[in-house]
């Protein structure tokens, strides 16, 4: 046990299932999800309600001891785990975990930020209400931590991020201090937005503790469309055709590539190569809130006016069929941790110059190592690009070692010439600080370590993440 801070004060607030000293259950929580960052703590908290976590954070500010609020640890940055040997401790927020309220009324949700994403999910629908959010790491992600990375997920072409379906939020500050502003209006235009710096700022300002978020009304028809394309220029007409036809109805737009499609039918049997074989795929859901007769007909008889240039197209007849088509988007990252390395990048582009970042990057990563694999895929409604390199064979994987800061180098200073964001959605934590460094202009930088300042001047949240 670490013997520069008086635990004591902090366990005093405490019974005796809400910390542990013990290196046998603290352990697992100082490896992240991927297992590339692995770090110590001497103590870890599991409080059991705000008042009690007020008053940890509170003796924390006072003994200066760095915190690292953490949900689920589904962090794919090494952004919620301690790092080595800095003597710090971890608050887990999985007891913080009531579904607080559903207004009806208002379509809204209260939750509390260790409530698990699939379970706010399946408690919303009993009342016919869909969540906005929605993501492979449901199963386990938790709210709190989805809010602090500004989560997206499948279908932000329809809702929006995390940070525009959030009415009000409910913080533990540096210094203990409680801010609470749960407000479930649309409109508050009452001078800055708090909530808003807090939303995706990583546990570096606050400790999000609870929120109201806006649901929607249940969809009355789901149908997903499944096509493949001979090029990335044929995907994009459809994408767009697809807008324009489809308008509201378009809940979400993921595109695969071909070694993604090969890499999922490998490592998953019941998947088979149902669809006409192309360079690209797309999975495109489409839903409505109110009935509309005859909406299968409707789907087919508008797309029988955008599907030029398709090689094959299908369009489920059944939730069972939408469920099926969406395995083949959903198996891609579980299938990649069964090949001998994976070099993940988590980008954004434009989609006018997507098609040109993909062409010169793979070129110029070709040359140095010639025989991976480029999985791409993503959700290419919001600008979303998993641009990820994978090796199985052990010599590839000696030279994809060997060239992994070049690669990744490639990757983020092409995304930076054509006007893209070297992290979209999964946030800075520890393994990006250098990429913000860099792309980052210096002067947005320095005010966020104003703000930063400002916010928690002891600087014992979250430290070593982002900055």
């Amino acid at each position: 046990m670490n013997k520069k801070y008086d635990f004591s004060k902090i366990t005093n607030h405490l019974d005796n299932r809400e910390y542990s000293f013990d290196q046998n259950l603290i352990g697992p929580h100082c490896i992240d999800w991927r297992k590339k960052y692995e770090g110590t703590s001497d103590l870890i908290v599991f409080p059991k309600s705000i008042k009690k976590l007020s008053k940890v954070v509170k003796e924390c500010s006072l003994q200066k001891i760095p915190i690292i609020p953490q949900g689920g640890n589904t962090s794919l940055v090494g952004g919620s785990v301690p790092r080595k040997n800095k003597s710090e401790i971890i608050i887990n927020l999985k007891n913080l975990n009531k579904i607080r309220k559903i207004d009806e009324l208002d379509f809204s949700v209260s939750v509390e930020s260790g409530c698990i994403l699939e379970n706010i999910q399946d408690h919303v629908k009993q009342k016919k209400m869909i969540f906005p959010i929605s993501m492979g790491s449901r199963g386990s992600c938790q709210i709190g931590g989805n809010i602090a990375t500004n989560a997206g997920g499948l279908n932000v072409i329809k809702y929006g991020l995390l940070r525009h379906n959030i009415l009000g939020l409910e913080a533990v500050m540096s210094d203990g201090r409680i801010y609470s502003d749960l407000k479930k209006i649309r409109k508050n235009n009452t001078g800055y937005d708090l909530k808003q710096l807090l939303i995706g700022s990583e546990g570096t300002l606050g400790i999000i503790t609870a929120a109201n978020i806006k649901t929607f009304p249940e969809s009355k028809e789901e149908n997903v469309i499944f096509a493949s394309f001979s090029s990335f220029s044929d995907l994009l007409d459809f994408y767009y055709n697809t807008v324009r036809y489809f308008s509201d109805l378009l809940t979400s737009f993921e595109m695969i590539n071909t070694d993604s499609m090969e890499l999922v039918i490998k490592h998953n049997s019941e998947l088979t190569s149902f669809i006409e074989r192309g360079e690209y795929y797309c999975l495109v859901e489409l839903s409505n809130f109110i009935s509309i007769p005859n909406f299968y007909d409707l789907i087919i008889g508008n797309l029988t006016k955008i599907k030029a240039n398709v090689n094959s197209i299908i369009v489920s007849k059944s939730q069972n069929e939408n469920m099926k088509f969406w395995k083949y988007r959903e198996a891609i990252p579980p299938s990649e941790t069964n090949e001998k390395i994976c070099i993940q990048h988590d980008i954004s582009l434009p989609l006018e110059n997507m098609n040109k970042f993909i062409k010169e990057t793979v070129n110029e990563i070709k040359k140095i190592s010639p025989n991976v694999s480029i999985i791409n895929f993503g959700h290419l409604g919001d600008n979303n690009l998993h641009f990820n390199i994978l090796s199985s064979e052990t010599t590839n994987y000696m030279n994809l070692m060997q060239n992994k800061g070049k690669i990744t180098e490639i990757i983020y200073s092409k995304t930076h010439k054509y006007d893209g964001s070297f992290s979209a959605e999964h946030g800075i934590g520890q393994l990006k600080r250098k990429e913000l460094k860099k792309y980052k202009p210096k002067e947005e930088v320095d005010q966020m370590l104003k703000i930063k300042q400002v916010f928690d001047p002891n600087n014992i949240l979250n430290p070593g993440k982002i900055f």
